[in-house]
């Protein structure tokens, strides 16, 4: 009776010993995700922000051969999205190729890759507008109508010298829910175009909707300047400085502006604090310079010209400047000097070869100055000063035209 039992105990344990394996291989079996369980999981990661996780999951399903056309797509266009909120332009590009040569298109992943390539959040070291646009361009065809993406669009043609376009679509926009940002592309567009007067309106309209945006207050003083508004350019540069007053170049256009109206003791005030602000505004120096000798100043002037080329010794209207001035107290050799240092700056400027071959002249150095304002009609033969002084050379040389 006892053998018998023992004979039963080993039976039972031998029977417990197989049977374990088998059910755990049949829970293993059991427990197996299924494709559709592991695309919620890696979705549930994407929805979470945990990008990694996610695009790992999707890899694996990607390669899954078995996938029904549904979850095929599903997965290729989520791992676009994943590479997109990654930053990895080539993964977003080889996902989306996968999904076009499967038959699937889908305008807002291309708007997506587009966006990618506008490099919105400074992720990359530059934007590549050329392939932004061919990107924006797929999803406008697929139909993609949203206001942002028709501005990130106008935005591209804009950075792609497109103007009209840029235009077109920018006109839409300011119809429907426009930005101060969507106007000031506008005034880019009119100012490149030259309809100054346009682009002002827009700036303006910038102006309203952000007023905050230093940016503008400086393209708008700018640009009354160069219609020669300046009463309306004092004003603006004076709101700038209302809202930034340690940005330099408000006063140094609020200065510009003062020196075109003869304002030279309210001149002189903003220029001081634009180089007290910035000591290396050689700009700020060169516009000092030109109110003292405005005022006859001229020591004072040849001063601040000094220091406008301590800080930038290639800034040929500083030398012009000098030189100009030792025209005046007819210091010719000192003007030929300053005239030559401008003329080495920059060999192709009319200006410096017309005042150095007036210098020439003033010294009677007639074959000289005949040299060099041959040379400068040469560079622009519309220079009528040049061609003026060139007839009297030739004929004090006796030299028939």
């Amino acid at each position: 009776m006892f053998k018998k039992l023992i004979n039963i105990t080993l039976i039972l344990v031998l029977l417990i010993s197989f049977a374990g394996p088998i059910l755990a291989q049949e829970e293993a079996v059991e427990a197996e995700p299924t494709a559709s369980e592991i695309f919620t999981e890696a979705l549930s990661d994407y929805n979470q922000g945990n990008y990694a996780l996610a695009e790992e999951k999707f890899n694996n399903l990607i390669e899954n051969k078995k996938l029904d056309e549904g979850l095929k797509f599903s997965v290729l266009y989520y791992s676009t999205m994943t590479a997109v909120n990654r930053n990895q332009s080539v993964k977003a590009v080889n996902y989306l190729k996968r999904m076009n040569e499967l038959g699937y298109q889908s305008g807002k992943l291309n708007w997506r890759v587009g966006e990618l390539y506008l490099n919105k959040n400074n992720q990359f070291d530059s934007a590549d507008f050329e392939e932004a646009l061919k990107y924006l361009k797929t999803a406008e065809e697929l139909g993609v109508q949203d206001i942002q993406f028709k501005r990130d669009l106008a935005y591209v043609y804009l950075e792609n010298n497109d103007l009209n376009k840029a235009k077109e679509l920018y006109q839409k926009i300011i119809n429907n829910k426009p930005t101060a940002v969507d106007y000031l592309n506008l005034a880019r567009i009119e100012e490149e175009n030259e309809n100054l007067n346009q682009a002002v309106k827009y700036y303006e309209s910038a102006l309203e909707l952000n007023g905050s945006q230093s940016s503008l207050y400086l393209n708008l003083g700018n640009l009354y300047q160069k219609i020669e508004n300046y009463n309306s350019a004092v004003s603006i540069f004076k709101q700038g400085i209302k809202m930034r007053d340690d940005f330099a170049p408000y006063y140094i256009g609020l200065g510009e502006s003062y020196l075109k109206l003869g304002n030279y003791d309210e001149a002189e005030s903003a220029l001081k604090k634009a180089v007290k602000i910035n000591s290396n505004s050689y700009y700020g120096y060169y516009l000092l310079g030109q109110i003292e000798k405005k005022r006859g100043n001229f020591d004072q002037a040849l001063n601040y010209y000094s220091q406008s080329l301590k800080y930038n010794n290639n800034y040929v209207q500083a030398y012009l400047a000098e030189g100009r001035i030792h025209l005046e107290r007819e210091e010719n050799y000192r003007a030929i000097s300053r005239f030559s240092l401008a003329v080495e700056k920059n060999l192709e400027y009319t200006e410096s070869r017309y005042y150095l071959g007036l210098a020439y002249y003033r010294a009677d150095m007639l074959e000289a100055a005949r040299a060099e304002l041959r040379k400068a009609l040469h560079i622009n033969d519309n220079y009528q000063d040049a061609r003026k002084l060139l007839d009297d050379v030739e004929t004090e040389l006796g030299i028939n035209n």
